[in-house]
């Protein structure tokens, strides 16, 4: 019993080199979860919208529709959906620098060491997580999600460690 009990609370430790497919799964991730995102997907849905009744209206040969407008509403819509892949390119540019990733996951919290970098992110800094496919992120609480730890499945020793992450990360995070 106690045996079974000290696999549930050991830490689980991953080593893994980041990609970009992470960080652009991780912004998504968090713009489903923060104000900033929704807002975004909102006003490019609109912005979308606006440029096809504009590109209908010029199609019809109504002179009112400035064609700068057209072409700006056609370009701003696609540029905001697309902004978590380049944001994260941006932000890969300067993870994929610091080499493989060492991460520790335990009780107390997670654990980051990188070739150039050491951070310890206490479970109260960054209190939600998502999961996807491949990924958990790790949010802080503020309305637009600014602080995210990136943690690739990919990295576990063991197909049961991606288990043991989930139990710990649902002890003490709130799944969003």
């Amino acid at each position: 019993m106690s045996e079974q009990r000290e696999a549930v609370h050991s830490a689980v430790e991953l080593r893994y080199r980041p990609v970009l497919r992470d960080y652009s799964a991780a912004l998504r991730a968090r713009n489903r979860v923060s104000a900033a995102g929704r807002r975004q997907r909102i006003l490019g849905m609109a912005t979308t919208g606006c440029a096809v009744v504009a590109l209908s209206l010029s199609l019809a040969r109504d002179p009112d529709v400035p064609l700068p407008i057209l072409l700006g509403l056609l370009f701003c819509g696609p540029a905001l959906l697309l902004s978590p892949w380049l944001m994260a390119r941006q932000l890969f540019r300067f993870v994929g620098r610091q080499g493989e990733f060492r991460v520790r996951v335990d009780e107390s919290g997670v654990g980051v060491d990188t070739d150039s970098t050491s951070a310890v992110v206490r479970w109260q800094a960054q209190p939600r997580y998502a999961e996807t496919a491949d990924l958990f992120v790790l949010f802080s609480d503020d309305k637009d999600a600014t602080g995210l730890t990136v943690i690739a499945k990919r990295g576990v020793r063991d197909g049961s460690d991606v288990d043991r992450l989930r139990g710990i990360f649902d002890r003490h995070l709130t799944k969003v």
